[in-house]
């Protein structure tokens, strides 16, 4: 910090300007267009902190708010795709905050979308774009045990650990990759993250969900997320996942967008200011919203508005992109406009 302190110093135009007249004996011109520069440079820095001010992220949920699903067919909006790459490339972040399992949220997300960072089974997995673990909420084998035990021996359910999704009492058949097991007890020596119980509708998950934040079982907690119930460890929610991302990460409250559809999108919602949702969505959830939209683009062409910043009195709107190679595809370049 004192190398730090002295260069700052040094590059005071009016400290260089005397240094270089009283002791390098350097002509006036020269002198001037040095000053000119260090001027330039100083107006850069200050350019430079006021991006770095500017940057937003914004964490989405995934099913029914960027990821839909018609005819047993899920797809994405090509308008949510090219909005969210070009808020990327302008320098802000994208989290997929989602109830899903960590290898049901990269499955789908391949070739289309590379996020940079992953909140999955409803907070107990915080990743970045290599799927590297940031930060974990495991729950207790014996936690998942006793709830089965108690209130679900013949409900469906999926099990999810880092890398894997289980299934008991299956009959539904998966695009995506999962293996069946005929009994719990097979991943007793695992490390799990979650489960999520499967209804045929969402009064029967609402009521299973109500049934089990009435019970002992205080280790774990419910979240309904349309006709399935996810269960995560105590602590875990989207918008505690959230919250820790960001101070990881050193973004201010102001800096922070969320958009979901459901009911367990709710604590994401309430963890910020900027909190959307659709019109379609419920009344539940749309009470906590700063306002519905709707689309993701929309929300983010409302972002990239006001992402604009002041230096010397002139506005300007900052675009900064990367190129990033995951799994032998690259994804944009590098580019700085102002």
């Amino acid at each position: 910090w004192i190398l730090e302190t002295i260069t700052v110093w040094l590059l005071s135009p009016l400290i260089l300007t005397i240094v270089m007249v009283l002791c390098l004996n350097i002509p006036s011109h020269a002198i001037a267009l040095i000053t000119l520069a260090s001027r330039i440079m100083q107006q850069d820095d200050q350019f430079s902190r006021e991006n770095m001010k500017q940057k937003n992220i914004l964490f989405t949920d995934m099913d029914g708010t960027i990821l839909f699903s018609d005819n047993g067919k899920t797809y994405f909006k090509e308008s949510d795709l090219d909005a969210i790459k070009e808020f990327q490339q302008r320098g802000n972040l994208i989290v997929i905050n989602s109830g899903r399992a960590l290898p049901w949220i990269v499955a789908p997300l391949e070739g289309y979308l590379l996020p940079d960072y992953m909140i999955a089974g409803t907070g107990s997995i915080i990743a970045d774009s290599h799927q590297q673990i940031l930060h974990e909420e495991p729950v207790s084998f014996t936690a998942i045990k006793k709830i089965i035990n108690e209130y679900a021996s013949d409900i469906p359910l999926t099990v999810h650990t880092k890398d894997n999704i289980f299934s008991c009492n299956q009959k539904k058949q998966y695009s995506l990759p999962i293996t069946p097991i005929s009994s719990i007890d097979l991943l007793k020596t695992e490390k799990l993250y979650g489960m999520s119980f499967h209804f045929k509708d969402n009064k029967s998950a609402k009521a299973f969900a109500d049934r089990l934040e009435k019970s002992d079982h205080q280790e774990v907690r419910a979240f309904v997320n349309i006709q399935d119930v996810d269960m995560a460890w105590r602590d875990c929610s989207k918008g505690n996942a959230m919250n820790i991302l960001c101070q990881k990460l050193g973004f201010m409250h102001e800096q922070v967008y969320a958009i979901g559809d459901a009911e367990n999108d709710i604590d994401m919602l309430r963890a910020t200011k900027h909190g959307y949702t659709f019109h379609h969505s419920p009344a539940t959830v749309k009470q906590y919203a700063e306002g519905c939209v709707k689309s993701v683009s929309e929300l983010i062409d409302k972002i990239l508005v006001h992402q604009q910043t002041k230096v010397n009195g002139k506005k300007y709107l900052f675009e900064v992109s990367s190129s990033t190679e995951h799994k032998g595809k690259l994804y944009k370049s590098t580019m700085v406009r102002y």
